[in-house]
């Protein structure tokens, strides 16, 4: 294996964000006894030790899945992806469904990128109406088994504690299994992801710390900001 870049333990490196970095990133956990898992088996035994699951929610850009889906299958991990519905990109858009199916395809578990109290909010529409409609229209195409709450950078409104106060109601109706803030899975696993703040970094611990502590690594990532050669290749 390769050595671990200079700069990848580094949360304001210039190159922090390679697909080569994720690479590495997998390689480490693996040279430490780790597992991947979807997100749906870490939240069935969210205390087993040494278990590793990496989330995508995808924003922006489906096209930029066709990279993770490349690792995925050289690597044999199994993504756990959530889709957007009402969003910046239509998933059954030619390009889009091709992208997200072929992740599908190769193994990756897919859940639905809610931001149905914001959209209910602002067309005055009751948020339960908004998320069947999300729900079914993804349901056509792929087996939909968890939601992921999406929040916008202005932080308008926050699905999140909507979804938990109804979640009893919502999952039996819908058939779900989780959504990705499940409590259990937050209390016993360490939550790493990248964000704005106020540039891209690692916030709090990077994986790489997080490995050395061998504790449950719950890795959520965000596909648009992850390059093969740099960081425009896409647009």
């Amino acid at each position: 294996m390769e050595a671990k870049p200079k700069n990848a333990a580094d949360p304001k490196g210039a190159n922090s964000f390679s697909m080569r970095l994720l690479e590495t990133v997998i390689e480490t956990a693996r040279l430490a006894g780790y597992k991947f898992v979807p997100l749906e088996e870490m939240q069935r035994e969210p205390q087993r030790q040494r278990q590793f699951s990496i989330r995508l929610d995808l924003d922006f850009k489906p096209q930029t899945l066709l990279p993770f889906v490349e690792l995925g299958k050289r690597q044999k991990i199994p993504f756990t992806l959530f889709v957007r519905v009402n969003g910046p990109y239509n998933p059954l858009w030619y390009t889009s469904y091709s992208a997200i199916a072929a992740m599908a395809s190769a193994g990756a578990e897919i859940g639905l990128h809610t931001n149905c109290v914001e959209w209910a909010a602002i067309h005055g529409i009751e948020p339960g109406r908004v998320l069947a409609a999300e729900l079914n229209l993804l349901k056509e195409w792929f087996e939909v088994k968890s939601i992921a709450p999406h929040r916008d950078v202005n932080y308008m409104h926050n699905t999140l504690p909507w979804l938990e106060q109804n979640w009893t109601q919502l999952s039996k109706q819908h058939g779900l299994k989780y959504h990705a803030y499940d409590a259990g899975l937050l209390r016993h696993a360490l939550y790493v992801n990248e964000g704005l703040s106020p540039h891209l970094s690692w916030r709090g611990q990077t994986p790489f710390e997080a490995i050395e502590t061998g504790k449950p690594i719950y890795m959520l990532l965000h596909p648009h900001w992850w390059w093969v050669d740099h960081p425009f290749e896409r647009d």
